[in-house]
């Protein structure tokens, strides 16, 4: 009988036409603690949030690295009012070294463009995501690292989910985004890639609308998935993040007492309450493992 490791490779090599090595264990905690935050759609705040959260996290005093990983459509700089001369393709394709390609944004937290063009979305080769995970293991210098992946489900977003050691999914209360967020849970059953998953609710009017929210896909979880979804918290309309934004700077940074600035405080409290920071450099090595493995190099 096919066992659950080789069902799962059977699944990615069908759907993705690379089949990865039959070992997918959970990455420890290590010296770095990887988020990777995702969502069903666009249009729901997912890049706001992991600036935010990045910076959040940095006051708490972590040091974060954020990786821009909406590959040829980032717009993380946008939000914090960076420029980049040079981005991740410039060092995959050796026109910049590593050091030139990391920014120092708000609060000190660094950043990683993955870069804004068309031939920026097809350069991410395999040898490539090998390069990128082993100069990012070799890096060090911090150790929080939020990857900001495009929405929906991609191979490269279902590569850096399984990569990271916990997925942040957000969606808001509309019913599209519910739905979308809801096949982005059914894609991590199905793989049985993940058993939990985190979950921010932007947008919510009052906190009745972002229990509703919750509660919809806690109630489809757990009857029908059997992933865990952890309730990190909701964010509220503020007239004053959207302002943040078209002034091309984080809220934490503009407006710091604003209530969307404070969800997401306590969102970020919320999140690092649960992480276990150790200085085991080996359980870092495991997780390019990992990641070379679901790409099949």
């Amino acid at each position: 009988m096919m066992d659950q490791a080789e069902s799962l490779r059977r699944k990615i090599f069908e759907k993705f036409g690379k089949e990865p090595e039959k070992e997918m264990e959970p990455v420890k905690s290590g010296l770095v603690k990887i988020y990777a935050v995702v969502s069903g759609k666009g249009g729901v705040g997912k890049t706001n949030i992991s600036v935010n959260l990045s910076i959040a996290m940095a006051k708490k005093g972590k040091k974060v690295l954020l990786l821009d990983a909406d590959i040829g459509m980032t717009n993380a700089d946008i939000i914090m009012g960076l420029h980049y001369e040079y981005d991740l393709f410039d060092y995959l394709e050796g026109r910049a070294e590593l050091k030139d390609i990391i920014y120092e944004g708000p609060m000190g937290i660094k950043a990683i463009s993955g870069g804004s063009g068309l031939l920026e979305m097809e350069s991410l080769s395999e040898e490539n995501q090998e390069k990128l995970i082993e100069e990012l293991i070799n890096l060090g210098g911090f150790d929080v690292m939020i990857i900001d992946n495009g929405a929906g489900i991609s191979k490269e977003t279902l590569s850096f989910m399984t990569f990271a050691h916990e997925v942040i999914l957000v969606t808001t209360p509309e019913p599209t985004a519910l739905t979308d967020a809801y096949r982005v849970l059914k894609t991590l059953s199905h793989y049985g890639l993940k058993s939990s998953v985190k979950l921010i609710v932007n947008k919510v009017s009052s906190k009745e609308a972002g229990d509703e929210a919750y509660e919809k896909l806690f109630a489809t979880c757990s009857n029908f998935l059997h992933i865990e979804l952890e309730n990190c918290g909701y964010i509220f309309d503020d007239i004053r993040l959207e302002k943040a934004i078209m002034n091309q700077e984080p809220v934490l940074m503009s407006y710091p007492q604003a209530l969307s600035s404070r969800n997401i405080e306590q969102i970020a409290g919320i999140i690092l309450e649960e992480t276990v920071f150790t200085k085991n450099i080996s359980t870092l090595k495991q997780l390019g493992n990992r990641f070379r493995k679901i790409f099949g190099t």
